[in-house]
C-alpha cells in the first residue's frame, strides 16, 4: 500500500535535522506566523511614552485639592486683621475714672493695654483726643514716646484728633511741637501733615494748629 505524501508519519518526521543545521518547525506549524519578540527597547519606550499620562492624571486630583486649599490660606493671609473695637477705648476711659490714671496705666502695662491706646489713636477714633491726655502724665518714658510716635504717624490722616489729644499731659507748647516735629520724618509726611493741619477749622484747635504749622515749618 502507498501513502500519499503528506499525511500519516511523513508529515511528522521523528528524526530531527541534521548535524550543524538550525531547528525547523514540523511542516503544518510553520505557517502559522508568531509575534515578534518585544524587546527591552520597546518596552521601555513604552513605558517612556506611558509615564507622562500616568503623571498627569495622579496631578489632577492633587491640584483639585490644592488649589482651594491654596486660596484659602492666601485670603487668610491677606485678610485685614480685626479692627479693636471702640468699646475697648470707652472701657479705658472707665478705669481711668474710676482707678485713677496711675493705676490704668499699670494695668495696661500688665496686660499689654497700650496698643488699644496706639490702635484708638492710629484709627482716629473720638475718644483718642480724651483718652491719650489722661493717660500721658502717667506713662514711663518709654510708652510716652512710643505714643508721640503713633500721635507723629496719624497726624496726617486724623489732625484734628491728634491735635486735642494734645490739651492736657504737659505744656501745651511742648506737646505740639513734640508731635508736629518733623525731626526724623520725611518729606512726604512733612507736606502731607502741612496740608492736613492747615485744613483744620475747629476753633477750639486754632491755636494748636497754628503752633503745628510754625513747628513744621521751623
Amino acid at each position: 500500500m502507498v501513502e500519499r505524501p503528506g499525511t500519516g508519519a511523513a508529515a511528522f518526521p521523528i528524526c530531527g535535522p541534521a548535524i550543524g543545521q538550525p531547528p525547523t518547525l514540523p511542516q503544518p506549524f510553520r505557517s502559522i506566523a508568531l509575534p515578534a519578540p518585544l524587546s527591552a527597547v520597546h518596552v521601555t519606550h513604552r513605558l517612556e511614552e506611558d509615564l507622562p499620562l500616568r503623571f498627569l492624571r495622579a496631578l489632577v486630583p492633587v491640584l483639585s485639592a490644592c488649589v482651594p486649599v491654596g486660596m484659602c490660606l492666601f485670603a487668610l493671609q491677606h485678610a485685614p486683621l480685626p479692627a479693636r473695637q471702640p468699646e475697648r477705648t470707652t472701657h479705658i476711659l472707665n478705669m481711668v475714672e474710676h482707678d485713677g490714671a496711675a493705676q490704668t496705666a499699670q494695668a495696661l502695662s500688665r496686660q499689654k493695654g497700650w496698643a488699644d491706646v496706639q490702635h484708638a489713636v492710629a484709627s482716629g477714633q473720638p475718644d483718642a483726643a480724651r483718652l491719650v491726655p489722661a493717660l500721658l502724665p502717667a506713662a514711663d518714658s518709654r510708652t510716652t514716646h512710643t505714643l508721640y510716635k503713633t500721635m507723629q504717624a496719624a497726624l496726617p490722616k486724623h489732625p484734628a484728633i491728634v491735635l486735642a489729644a494734645t490739651k492736657q499731659g504737659g505744656p501745651l507748647q511742648a506737646d505740639v511741637q513734640a508731635v508736629c516735629s518733623p525731626i526724623g520724618m520725611s518729606h512726604a509726611w512733612r507736606q502731607q501733615t502741612r496740608q492736613a493741619v492747615a485744613h483744620v477749622h475747629d476753633v477750639h484747635l486754632s491755636d494748636r494748629a497754628q503752633r503745628c504749622l510754625n513747628r513744621l515749618d521751623g
